[in-house]
């Protein structure tokens, strides 16, 4: 049986949707994109974090030793779980053309991102790109980040 010809009224599909399968080193982000990815999301959670400050004074409510550090690790957990699971990028994705993908090339599912937030607070994590392109939170959850642009 043969494939019924595409209808030339269909869509334009975008690159997004045309799965080349697993990523190979060429398609992976480089260091330089990756470190730029890490800056700009860092200012974008230093940002939330003085605005939720702000909300909490207001409260009357400020944070304190633990406490800060608690809420400060939990704005960074929901804005990389928010952002890389509901569009696969994060705000320093945006910048650079960047997205988080699964290993296998398909969009990265739920459970993956979470994993990817979780290992990000391993102390030290940010080092482990000095060993190659793939970083300890990309391992350890199935996930890669590839050039988009």
């Amino acid at each position: 049986m043969t494939r019924p010809p595409e209808s030339p009224y269909a869509p334009p599909k975008s690159p997004l949707e045309q799965r080349e399968g697993p990523p190979t080193w060429e398609r992976l982000a480089t260091h330089g994109q990756r470190l730029a990815n890490m800056l700009v999301d860092q200012v974008a959670i230093q940002v939330l974090g003085v605005a939720a400050g702000f909300v909490l004074a207001v409260l009357g409510r400020v944070p304190r030793g633990v406490t800060a550090f608690a809420v400060g690790a939990a704005i960074a957990f929901c804005y990389y779980t928010v952002l890389e699971s509901s569009f696969g990028r994060t705000l320093g994705k945006l910048v650079t053309g960047t997205r988080v993908i699964a290993e296998d090339g398909g969009e990265a599912r739920f459970g993956q991102v979470l994993g990817r937030s979780f290992a990000r607070m391993i102390p030290f994590e940010p080092f482990s790109f000095l060993a190659g392109p793939v970083g300890w939170h990309d391992s350890m959850s199935g996930t890669r980040v590839i050039r988009i642009r």
